[in-house]
């Protein structure tokens, strides 16, 4: 009997201390050294700043979209939601945040780095660039972010008609298949929601055995109610969702061939620059 009572308190001495280091590890896990970020150094030329980012989307300025959304949308008691595409080190989203705590931000990047690998990743982004302080830091609700590779047509895991605003800096262009994720950007947008994208330089879609141009792709996103141009910043577009749509036509829609210089000229239309002005 005695020696079943000593295993009995052995067992669940074991169990006690098994359970304990399990709970002190989730609790590490899930915590931040707020002075990690002094050591962090993130490459200055993906650290783009909101002022950065309106100096490309002339004559608009991001946080006036914003504040004009949020006012309609408080008026019918509807939540205002932003997503930016390519969130980088989230130095952006962490500035709206600061103007805008009442809207939910939300966050795509392609794949974790050592600077930024999970949502407690936006507080070491908020210190190291001075846009809160630490007593700030932990009265706000971070912005969501997943890990996506947005190429190839893949799907945002999002609803319909979810977002007011979907931004991008410096992504677009290293999208191969763009027009499948301003399908999906569209699909996520509310009706009047506007997204916005810098360094753009021309699409390709090879559709129908032929190279389609910015033009003709332009134009089919109009006829389906999409208003979208160029800003002053020649590389900076601009569109709407200014009716009840989720896409536009992309069937019959092939691969793209990775070299289209190799192309035959009957499988090339005449006005293959990608010209951006329309």
């Amino acid at each position: 009997m005695e020696l079943r009572s000593i295993l009995l308190f052995f067992s669940l001495t074991v169990i006690g201390f098994c359970l304990s280091v399990f709970f002190q590890t989730e609790e590490q896990d899930l915590t931040v050294n707020l002075d990690q970020y002094k050591s962090l150094s993130y490459n200055e030329e993906r650290s783009h700043s909101l002022e950065d980012l309106n100096s490309k989307i002339r004559p608009y300025s991001l946080q006036n979209i914003i504040q004009d959304l949020h006012e309609k949308n408080k008026l019918k008691g509807e939540k205002t939601r932003v997503m930016e595409i390519g969130t980088g080190n989230g130095r952006v989203l962490m500035e709206l945040k600061k103007l805008f705590p009442d809207v939910e931000f939300y966050g795509v990047n392609k794949e974790k780095t050592h600077t930024f690998f999970r949502r407690e990743s936006f507080i070491l982004t908020g210190l190291k660039f001075g846009i809160f302080n630490k007593n700030e830091i932990e009265e706000i609700e971070l912005p969501y972010i997943i890990f996506e590779d947005m190429d190839f047509g893949k799907k945002l895991p999002y609803d319909e008609n979810k977002f007011d605003v979907v931004f991008s800096q410096f992504t677009v262009k290293h999208i191969k298949y763009k027009f499948e994720l301003f399908n999906e950007i569209i699909r996520v947008l509310k009706q009047e929601g506007v997204s916005f994208h810098t360094d753009f330089t021309g699409v390709n879609i090879y559709s129908k055995g032929v190279v389609l141009d910015l033009r003709d792709a332009f134009a089919e996103m109009r006829k389906k109610g999409i208003d979208i141009k160029t800003l002053e910043e020649k590389n900076s577009i601009r569109f709407k969702k200014s009716s009840d749509v989720s896409i536009f036509p992309l069937v019959p829609h092939q691969p793209i061939p990775l070299n289209l210089k190799g192309l035959p000229n009957e499988l090339r239309r005449p006005q293959m620059g990608y010209s951006l002005t329309l």
